[in-house]
């Protein structure tokens, strides 16, 4: 009974990541151009999302991590493969997120400023990863293949 309310919280966790996070990815596809009010408040919103998206993929990983010893799948490959991967895709999103994060702490200044630092910012490689990361992810949560 305890692994399947594991489960539902885990699923939970997820669905409440990836909509929170969906605000920043969205936001940041947005963020092109000249700097205007409307660059500030996305730049404002995104920050706010974060405040929601990671204690949800914090608990996505303490969940995922009970269910696997819960479930008796620790000695298996796939959910210890699956947190990995969950940790470079986060190390890899953070490095490429650098720049937004930048121009997050920039907001309050000139908009030559925030400008900058949008300028080196690469929303379509961060999408990507994260598109395969989760097609990675889900395939081994519903396969366990190994």
């Amino acid at each position: 009974m305890l692994y399947f309310w594991l489960l539902f919280v885990h699923v939970l966790s997820v669905g409440t990541f990836l909509f929170a996070h969906g605000v920043s990815g969205g936001a940041s596809f947005m963020l092109r151009g000249p700097v205007t009010g409307t660059t500030r408040t996305l730049l404002t919103y995104s920050q706010r999302a974060g405040v929601v998206s990671n204690p949800a993929i914090l608990l996505v990983i303490v969940t995922g991590v009970w269910m696997t010893i819960a479930g008796h799948f620790a000695s298996t490959v796939w959910p210890w493969l699956a947190l990995g991967i969950l940790i470079v895709t986060f190390a890899a999103m953070v490095f490429i997120a650098r720049p937004y994060y930048m121009a997050r702490d920039a907001a309050k200044g000139s908009n030559e400023e925030v400008a900058t630092r949008l300028s080196r910012t690469r929303p379509e490689l961060a999408a990507a990863i994260g598109v395969i990361a989760l097609v990675i992810l889900f395939g081994l949560m519903v396969f366990k293949p190994f």
